[in-house]
């Protein structure tokens, strides 16, 4: 039996697929994956997105700022995001968040852009999806102090003890995919295991955050039946079950209509 699966962080668009994207997609179906969630994070990546979701049947988006490219962020991409979140209809504002791995002297823009990306998700209804790197305290701190909050959906989360907490406390969401299988994931999987099941999506971030054991050099959607199977090992069921509650949280927390879903 093949389980049907959603894949609900994907970068599709991406270099790395510019050769073979058509074969990628028949694979992932072939898979069971025939429904995914592209990301266009960055100006440059609305658009491509866009074009993707025009031109692959099961294909939707969502639209944002990467803390990573915060630099961009102004009052003319501001404007323009919103008017494609109004004319696109993507289905989550993301991914957003903050960076501070790779950059710590911008600090104060990322959160400029988080906030206003915030409250465009809550202008729209629409979920938040949340990107975090080294910035565990100081994202806590921006989300604590903001009055009004949307549903905010954790993209690969690994946080520490007290975001933990926070998550589960306020009803979060999180994206489970390849850096739960790895070998130094010990502490997330015991974690994960905990979470309610209600809480969880699939995702590969494909092509990055490949699952453990797995060659060469791109993660893609066709593997996402993988994490699945870890998952299934985690909480004790069927990866079919897996599949049949995973799917259903992604179709409530993205809001998609069921002739879209699987």
């Amino acid at each position: 039996m093949v389980v049907k699966l959603i894949d609900t962080h994907t970068h599709l668009d991406d270099d790395a697929f510019s050769g073979d994207i058509d074969s990628v997609i028949a694979l992932s179906r072939s898979s069971g994956v025939n429904r995914w969630i592209n990301v266009g994070y960055s100006p440059d990546r609305w658009n491509t997105t866009l074009a993707l979701v025009k031109r692959i049947d099961g294909m939707s988006h969502m639209l944002g700022m990467h803390p990573g490219n915060a630099d961009e962020w102004n009052e003319e991409t501001a404007g323009r995001l919103a008017e494609l979140v109004r004319e696109t209809g993507p289905v989550a504002i993301g991914e957003i968040g903050l960076d501070l791995h790779w950059r710590k002297d911008n600090l104060s823009i990322q959160e400029d852009a988080l906030k206003r990306q915030l409250e465009l998700a809550v202008r729209f209804t629409l979920p938040a999806v949340i990107h975090m790197r080294g910035a565990d305290q100081a994202l806590l701190e921006v989300l604590s102090r903001t009055e009004q909050l949307p549903h905010l959906h954790f993209h690969s989360f690994d946080g520490n003890e007290d975001f933990r907490e926070w998550i589960v406390d306020r009803q979060c969401t999180i994206g489970v995919g390849g850096l739960m299988t790895r070998r130094g994931s010990d502490s997330l999987r015991s974690w994960i295991a905990s979470v309610p099941m209600d809480r969880v999506a699939l995702e590969t971030d494909s092509p990055y955050l490949k699952p453990q054991g797995v060659r060469g050099t791109r993660n893609h959607p066709a593997l996402l039946p993988r994490v699945a199977e870890a998952l299934a090992t985690l909480w004790g069921v069927s990866p079919e079950e897996v599949g049949r509650v995973t799917t259903d949280n992604a179709r409530r927390i993205f809001k998609l209509k069921p002739k879209d879903a699987p």
